[in-house]
């Protein structure tokens, strides 16, 4: 063998087993940085503006069934929903959504926590790779189901599945850039065939520090009959939270949390009685086909009275939206967007 050739694979052979060496302590420097940003992040809340997708096999188009606009309060390493303008939160963003469709709840704080907080899961060795153009590290892993904190629930079942998956850091800062969890090995038990969230982040100001946090998302659900569906989330609107407790929940595992009080006031006036069987108003606004669930919206009466009410439900028809308004219990339904200020409608109880 050519001496060139020797010495090119000796430094092969140095730079594969430095690598080797190496790969431990790079795990324990990157688990380390993500303990130190949880411990840094404050309580926060922020919007998130989530589209639901589906489509009846793997190759056919998505179909939008639904849009909705929620709020998230970060708070003691849990994530607690309510309505846009709303003055509490839930424990779950069940209690939320309807039944029907897919809903992902706490994975946003479950998957950090568990990778970086908790000793449950296995890494495998660090790998470089190239982010949009810059160095990034790499790091797969894997949660055994009993571990994972992470359960399915199909209308037939509910089991803890394991998840595996995939992390990717800044070369140089180690702040977390895009998180991929996967269920590749569903229970049997329940009709869910896999799983697949993927989490971009970006940075956003909370208070008077930048952090980094959740940008976008996507939750893919592949059925046992070929069916899919898709959440995609947008979020928004950081801001420190600072509120009282009211209530406790125990959510995931962790502590008992308090159920915070949110800083937003409710949209507009609430209706002047609460025994109307009707109300007839005309918009204060307009309400476009960008619009969502959870969306407020207020209307003025002919006497000057203004009551404010909620997007409550919508419906692809056609090209178009259509959905229902709910003012102080009573609910108008099939409204088609937009819908331009100053269109009277009526609601009547019952």
């Amino acid at each position: 063998m050519h001496s060139a050739q020797r010495r090119f694979l000796i430094l092969v052979c140095a730079a594969a087993c430095s690598s080797a060496a190496d790969a431990p302590s790079l795990v324990s420097r990157i688990r380390e940085h993500m303990r130190e940003y949880v411990a840094h992040l404050p309580d926060y809340t922020c919007r998130i503006t989530l589209e639901r997708f589906k489509r009846v096999k793997a190759r056919a188009p998505f179909e939008r069934s639904d849009r909705w606009r929620l709020e998230v309060a970060y708070t003691g390493g849990q994530e607690l929903y309510s309505w846009p303008g709303d003055d509490r939160f839930e424990a779950g963003i069940e209690d939320l959504l309807p039944g029907h469709g897919m809903v992902s709840n706490g994975s946003y704080a479950l998957h950090v926590r568990n990778l970086f907080l908790r000793d449950v899961a296995e890494f495998a060795a660090p790998r470089g790779e190239q982010c949009e153009g810059r160095p990034c590290v790499r790091l797969d892993f894997r949660i055994p189901a009993l571990r994972s904190g992470y359960s399915l629930s199909a209308g037939n079942g509910s089991l803890p599945a394991p998840l595996v998956g995939s992390a990717w850091f800044d070369a140089a800062s180690l702040d977390i850039q895009r998180l991929e969890v996967r269920v590749d090995e569903a229970p049997r038990a329940v009709r869910i065939a896999a799983t697949r969230e993927t989490t971009v982040y970006a940075r956003a100001r909370i208070g008077e520090v930048e952090f980094v946090v959740p940008g976008v998302s996507e939750l893919v659900l592949r059925d046992r009959d070929g069916s899919e569906l898709l959440n995609r989330s947008r979020f928004d609107q950081y801001r420190r939270y600072a509120g009282s407790a009211t209530v406790s929940y125990a959510f995931g595992g962790d502590a008992p949390a308090a159920a915070p009080r949110a800083a937003a006031p409710r949209v507009g006036k609430q209706v002047a009685t609460q025994v109307a069987t009707q109300v007839t108003a005309a918009l204060d606004g307009e309400i476009g086909e960008d619009a969502a669930i959870g969306d407020g919206f207020t209307a003025t009466t002919a006497d000057g009275v203004q009551v404010s009410g909620r997007i409550t439900d919508m419906r692809r028809v056609g090209k178009g939206w259509m959905v229902e308004l709910t003012v102080s219990g009573m609910v108008r339904r099939g409204l088609t967007l937009p819908l331009k200020a100053g269109t009277r409608i009526t609601w009547k109880a019952g």
